[in-house]
């Protein structure tokens, strides 16, 4: 946005925090020019001179696109969602008092941006209510067009109706769209709702965890946020059984994941009594939003730093300042999370490189598509947290950092000599049928078992080739040896040679096990890299890493995840970090009690 144009004086803000800027909305008609003033107004806690206002929370859109408002008598640039926003929010007859980051913050001076968004949280925890601006129900350039120009009263039916329904009945939900006599529009109303950018935001998380009450606003539509969550309730009582198609089509799990966030929010305060260590707290969060958005690179931190209830003032590793480099806010944040016991959820987190930043450092930032593409097994999850879930104390290792905080040196154990042999990519294909999609898929996942029992080192340690097959299986799906599974079922069905897989039968069952394979695999099998050590043991990556032959696998003190290291210089035992792993027979195996069954001895290892 092209701030040059606005010459509007902001009153500075005091640094005590005592007061807030607020925009007052001027009424007028529906097609009137947007007109508001700006000023400063009391923020005392407790102090009953304080004004009551609302706060936007909202996506400020486009930043290249925009149009004029008149702010204090004074033509002023905002983006075209945002002039939407107040055009909706603008009363008739009378003004309204609202707090909108971009109006109410100087966006020209970034100590004034630290300061104010150090206290975001505050702000929308303060707001007698919290309006959630949409977007209008149907913009210009949505490209296919819905035949009914009352789109947003239609919507607003069958939500409220949804928020209805008891929860008895698991399958109400579907009954109800059934009945609207079109249930197909009524979901694409549901999904064109659910997939506003509003839904995926990173920011949102605070604004709406912390509202003492909220209204969305869609368009011309109004509901309450608490009616919103009904609604959602209802529909993700199809998550199972066969109307599961309806909860991922109408694309309610983006308010679901929303109101997880919220959940958890709320819960942290009510259990007081025993509060989460502060940098477990910030883990949780960090990969519960790893899939939100953000423009500002930094706000992948900073946007959720309200919504820890530990104390952070004072640490100045995690401290907001937009002048401050985006490698070293996220190197301090991996300082942070090390030093706080933290190894196994920084380490995990990590998909590849990041210019700027150590390979032992993480930017927190993962994709369900393209070169970051990942989702964590269900597994892989579990060992990561498995000395938090056993309620034990991980054995101690601190870490030690080098002068220029770019090295970090840790006790370990090299598990193998190095990996012998890495399953081969696939290239991607694009969406296709569920019958072609589960071709696709039995194609790859036997070309993959082919090529691991053609190599020598696969050979070493399972003497059958069902052993073998059964180990790799264990490997590819990220489970136990000998765990009985859906999806180990479903692998079987797929990679049985004599008994190929019938795509004209039973197509719910078809996409059931299609669906299970995408999450877990990814689309094109490209979640993970499957391989084989020098020595025969069999795993594969917990993200889309850069494996390559020669890179070895490692077990750390204080975890109970495999890691993938790259040797940069072994005479000083100097590594590049590539990703966690799953190994089937090194789950849970934390370096020290290797060293007590007489395996290995931990020694220094230093990442760099």
């Amino acid at each position: 946005m092209d701030k040059s144009t606005n010459t509007v004086n902001y009153n500075p803000l005091p640094e005590d925090g005592s007061q807030i800027r607020l925009i007052t909305i001027l009424p007028g008609g529906k097609h009137k020019k947007v007109k508001c003033t700006v000023s400063n107004f009391p923020f005392v806690k407790n102090a009953s001179q304080n004004p009551e206002y609302e706060a936007l929370s909202y996506v400020w859109g486009d930043a290249t696109i925009t149009t004029s408002i008149t702010l204090n008598s004074r033509p002023f640039q905002v983006t075209t969602n945002l002039e939407a926003a107040l055009r909706a929010l603008r009363l008739r007859n009378k003004k309204r008092l609202v707090w909108v980051d971009a109006i109410c913050i100087d966006q020209t001076s970034i100590p004034e941006r630290n300061q104010e968004v150090r206290r975001m949280g505050e702000i929308y925890s303060r707001a007698n209510n919290v309006v959630v601006w949409l977007g209008r129900a149907q913009e210009p350039n949505d490209g296919e067009q819905l035949d009914d120009d009352r789109i947003a009263d239609k919507l607003h039916g069958v939500l409220d109706t949804l928020a209805n329904l008891q929860s008895e009945n698991d399958e109400a939900a579907a009954a109800l769209l059934d009945r609207t006599g079109n249930p197909i529009y009524a979901i694409r109303l549901l999904h064109r709702f659910f997939y506003r950018p509003w839904f995926n935001r990173i920011w949102v998380l605070q604004e709406i965890t912390l509202a003492k009450t909220a209204t969305i606003m869609y368009g011309d539509m109004r509901i309450g946020w608490d009616r919103l969550v009904q609604a959602v309730d209802a529909l993700r009582r199809l998550q199972i059984g066969q109307y599961t198609y309806v909860w991922r089509l109408s694309g309610a799990s983006k308010a679901d994941s929303v109101q997880r966030c919220w959940m958890r929010t709320r819960g942290a305060t009510k259990q007081s009594e025993h509060p989460s260590p502060v940098h477990l707290e910030l883990a949780d969060l960090l990969w519960q939003t790893r899939f939100h958005e953000w423009t500002e690179p930094r706000d992948r931190l900073f946007g959720i730093l309200g919504l820890v209830k530990g104390d952070l003032r004072g640490e100045k590793l995690l401290e907001v300042d937009y002048m401050k480099p985006v490698a070293d806010v996220f190197k301090d944040l991996s300082i942070y999370m090390v030093q706080g016991g933290m190894l196994s959820h920084l380490l995990c987190s990590i998909v590849k490189p990041v210019d700027g930043l150590p390979s032992w450092a993480s930017n927190w930032i993962a994709d369900l598509q393209g070169e970051t593409a990942t989702r964590l097994s269900k597994g892989l999850m579990i060992y990561m947290q498995i000395y938090e879930f056993k309620g034990v104390q991980q054995p101690l290792n601190p870490p030690r950092l080098s002068d220029d905080l770019c090295r970090i040196t840790i006790k370990g154990a090299i598990v193998d000599y190095g990996i012998g042999h890495i399953g081969k990519r696939f290239e991607p294909f694009l969406a296709m049928s569920i019958e072609e999609r589960a071709r696709a898929v039995r194609t790859r996942l036997i070309e993959w078992e082919d090529e691991m029992e053609s190599q020598h080192c696969a050979h070493q340690i399972f003497e059958t080739q069902a052993e073998r097959r059964e180990a790799w299986k264990s490997a590819v799906l990220h489970e136990l040896l000998g765990d009985e599974t859906e999806l180990g079922h479903h692998y079987d069905l797929m990679t049985d040679r004599e008994n190929e897989i019938r795509t004209d039968k039973d197509y719910a069952f078809l996409m059931k096990i299609v669906t299970n394979f995408d999450s877990t695999l990814g689309l094109s099998c490209d979640y993970i890299r499957p391989f084989v050590t020098v020595s025969g043991l069999m795993g594969s990556t917990g993200t889309k890493s850069d494996l390559r032959s020669g890179d070895q696998v490692s077990i750390l003190v204080g975890s109970g995840v495999p890691y993938i290291l790259r040797p940069v210089d072994q005479t000083r035992d100097l590594y590049k970090f590539v990703g966690c792993c799953w190994m089937p027979g090194l789950m849970d195996f934390d370096a020290v009690e290797g060293e007590r069954e007489g395996y290995w001895k931990p020694h220094d290892i230093t990442l760099i």
